[in-house]
C-alpha cells in the first residue's frame, strides 16, 4: 500500500515481497517485551499461498527504504469466501524469542551477562536473527548472576543487566539494547498541540489523560533485614493528590545499607509518579521532523482541552497504525519526564 506521500508499505517473507496491505498495526513498547504487530490484506481473486509465507519464517517490514520492524512471523491465517481472500501475518518483536526460549544450560551456574549475550544469543541457536547490541555501561561485563535450567534466554539477561542497574530493550529493527533508554534521548522538534476551538495548527488528532493514585503513597519506610523488625534503614515522604497520610512500610530482603535503602526509596517513588500520569495521543502519520516516531524520545505537549496535558513527556510506546479509512496514524503512549528510573542493583545472595 502507498501512502499518500506515495510512501510504499511493504513486507518481506522469506524470498517474497508484498506491498498491498490494508491494514497494520506495530507496537514498540520500552517497558514490555514482544509487543505485538499484525498485516492483513484482503483480495477478490486470491492466490495460492506461496510455501514462503508461514509460521517462523523471518519478517521485514519498510516504511520506503526505511527498516521499521524485523521479527519472526508467529501466525499465518487464511480466509476464503466467494466474496473474496484475506490474508493475515502476525507476530511479536525479537524479545518473544529470547522470552521463549531457555538458556541452554542443565544444572544451575553462575553466568556472565557477556557469555549470555556472546555464547548464547550472538553466537547460539538465535545467532541467525540477531545481530546488534548495544551496552551503555559494559564495565561489569564479566559479573556473574545465577542461572537455573529452564530459565527463559529474555530472563537470564535482564537479572544480568540488572547487576549494574540497567534495563533491557529491543528497537523495532531487533537490536538488543542494555542501558537507559532515556540516556541520550532525543527532543521532538515539532511541538504536539490540540487546541479548542480548532487550530489550525493543531496536529494532535486526540487525547486520553489517566491519573491512577490508587498504589501512590506519601509516607515511606524501609525496614531492614538484619533480625531488628523495627530497624529503619530510610525513610521519606512524597507530595500526593491526598489530603490525609499513605504510609508504606516495605521489608527488602535484599536492601543492607543505608546506601542501599536510599537508592530503592528513590526508585520506589519514582515508580510511584510513573504510574499516576499516562497521556495517550493520536497523531496523523508515522513520522514527525523527518524521522519514524520512536520510544525513549522527549516531547512538549500543548493543548486548553484537557487540564493536564500540558507537559513535557516521554515516549514509553508508540504504535503505528494503518488502515483505508483513516490512513496512518501513531498512537503514543507518554509518561511525564523524569519520572522513569532504571531497575535497582541486582545482588546475587551468597551461597
Amino acid at each position: 500500500m502507498h501512502d499518500n506521500q506515495n510512501t510504499v508499505i511493504r513486507l518481506t517473507i522469506g524470498n517474497l515481497e508484498c506491498s498491498s496491505w490494508e491494514y497494520a498495526e506495530i507496537d514498540n513498547q520500552i517497558d514490555t517485551p514482544a509487543e505485538s504487530w499484525n498485516l492483513t490484506l484482503f483480495q477478490q481473486d486470491g492466490q495460492l499461498l506461496s510455501s514462503e509465507i508461514k509460521g517462523g519464517a523471518e519478517v521485514k517490514i519498510f516504511y520506503g527504504d526505511e527498516l521499521i520492524l524485523t521479527s519472526i512471523a508467529d501466525k499465518v491465517s487464511e480466509a476464503v469466501s466467494r466474496s473474496g481472500y484475506g490474508l493475515q501475518i502476525s507476530g511479536r518483536d525479537m524479545a518473544g524469542q529470547l522470552i521463549d526460549c531457555s538458556v541452554p544450560i542443565f544444572n544451575g551456574r553462575q553466568v556472565t551477562l557477556e557469555e549470555l549475550i556472546g555464547k548464547y544469543v550472538l553466537n547460539g541457536d538465535l545467532g541467525s536473527i540477531f545481530h546488534n547490541v548495544r551496552i551503555q555501561d559494559n564495565s561489569w561485563l564479566k559479573n556473574k548472576v545465577s542461572v537455573e535450567p529452564s530459565e527463559s534466554l529474555w530472563d537470564a539477561i535482564e537479572k544480568a543487566a540488572q547487576i549494574t542497574g540497567q534495563h533491557v530493550w529491543l528497537d523495532p529493527d531487533g537490536t538488543l539494547n542494555i542501558g537507559d533508554p532515556f540516556k541520550n534521548p532525543y527532543y521532538v522538534q515539532t511541538k504536539l498541540r490540540l487546541n479548542k476551538p480548532n487550530d489550525p495548527t493543531n496536529n494532535v488528532l486526540s487525547l486520553e489523560y489517566e491519573n491512577d493514585v490508587s498504589r501512590v503513597f506519601s509516607q515511606f519506610k524501609i525496614l531492614s533485614q538484619d533480625g531488628e523488625a523495627n530497624h529503619i534503614l530510610s525513610e521519606g515522604t512524597a507530595q500526593t493528590q491526598y489530603g490525609f497520610n499513605r504510609l508504606k512500610i516495605l521489608s527488602l530482603g535484599d536492601v543492607e545499607t543505608q546506601a542501599e535503602a536510599d537508592a530503592a526509596l528513590e526508585k520506589i517513588k519514582k515508580d510511584n509518579n510513573f504510574e499516576s500520569h499516562t497521556l495517550m495521543a493520536t497523531v496523523q502519520d508515522w513520522t514527525v521532523d523527518g524521522k519514524i516516531w520512536a520510544c525513549g524520545w522527549y516531547v512538549d505537549l500543548e493543548s486548553n482541552a484537557l487540564t493536564n496535558a500540558s507537559a513535557k513527556w516521554a515516549v514509553i510506546g508508540r504504535t503505528l497504525n494503518l488502515d483505508r479509512k483513516n490512513g496512518k496514524t501513531t498512537k503514543l503512549l507518554l509518561k511525564r519526564q523524569g519520572d522513569w528510573a532504571n531497575p535497582l542493583i541486582h545482588k546475587e545472595k551468597s551461597k
